[in-house]
């Protein structure tokens, strides 16, 4: 957050903007906008803090800011009221937007759209609200109270939290930190992989490099196919399933949820499986047959290559 002091030192433009109203169906809505200019040479660094709406910030184009705020159901919302919500300070290629303290949702459905260039930076944070964030170079930080995040397309890191909400990555060119106190976790092509964590939801992985995952409790399930890296993935009811060429070690625990791997018939590998009070099943060709009952099994796969480490208590483990 912006302090006042701060807002006062900067170019501050508080949003006393042209509005306009439509009536259709017994709604009003009501919209703002703004443009800002930038250098093209220079990196964008945005900073963002809303209190509640739905936040969209994309490539649009260079050299140019453009922010727009809409609000539906705004029927009782007078032109005063939804101008000042927001203040904005910029310097050089610097913009922070603030929405002030105090000014309460009034039951509006708020939608903040901000246009950036390629080159920018965002930190982003939303007490309650949906965020997305698409085709920027990044890096990207972005924090919620409640509500669900998006990221794709980012060429450099992703750091996202989210207390309660889902989390969707798909593209991305760095690292990613990803954390969740409720909700489910995806990524889709993630070279240089994942961190997600989530206290209490599934998570899905589908062609990443070096990742973790953890669901920390509950029956959320992990589900992970295409890895490029090391993977290392525990959860605690809930079932793991990975299906994938082992290029590096994978190190798979479950408290009491199903493991279930899935092998090309050529891998090569060093499979070490064991459960505590659960059952080992082994379905390939290329092993011999194990009996009933088994808890641990510890071969070479087509002459032994990565290791897969699979643990459980009370599950069962599957490698077919």
């Amino acid at each position: 957050m912006i302090s006042e002091l701060k807002l006062r030192q900067s170019a501050t433009l508080v949003l006393f903007l042209a509005l306009s109203a439509g009536v259709g169906a017994g709604q009003v809505s009501r919209e703002f906008y703004r443009r800002f200019a930038v250098s093209p040479s220079e990196s964008l660094r945005l900073q963002v803090g809303l209190l509640e709406g739905d936040l969209r910030i994309g490539y649009a184009r260079d050299g140019e800011i453009a922010v727009t705020v809409a609000a539906q159901d705004a029927t009782r919302l007078d032109l005063e009221t939804l101008a000042s919500r927001l203040v904005i300070a910029q310097s050089a290629n610097n913009l922070e937007i603030w929405e002030r303290p105090g000014t309460g949702s009034q039951n509006l459905n708020l939608t903040y759209t901000i246009d950036v260039p390629y080159r920018t930076e965002v930190h982003a944070s939303v007490r309650r609200g949906k965020q997305t964030i698409t085709g920027i170079m990044g890096p990207v930080s972005a924090e919620t109270g409640i509500g669900d995040i998006e990221v794709s397309y980012i060429s450099l890191r992703v750091a996202v939290t989210a207390r309660t909400g889902n989390l969707n990555f798909e593209v991305v060119g760095g690292r990613i930190e990803a954390r969740t106190g409720q909700g489910t976790i995806s990524c889709q092509r993630a070279p240089q992989g994942i961190s997600a964590e989530t206290e209490d939801g599934d998570i899905s992985l589908m062609i990443v490099g070096p990742s973790t995952a953890t669901v920390k409790r509950g029956a959320g399930r992990i589900d992970a196919g295409g890895l490029r890296g090391t993977f290392v993935a525990s959860t605690d009811a809930g079932h793991l399933h990975v299906k994938a060429v082992p290029h590096e070690d994978w190190h798979l625990s479950s408290m009491s949820g199903t493991i279930r791997v899935e092998l090309p018939p050529t891998a090569r590998c060093d499979v070490d499986a064991g459960t505590t009070s659960g059952d080992v099943f082994i379905n390939r060709k290329d092993v011999e047959r194990i009996g009933e009952d088994v808890r641990h099994f510890c071969q070479k796969i087509n002459g032994g290559g990565k290791r897969i480490e699979v643990r459980t208590l009370s599950g069962n483990v599957i490698v077919t």
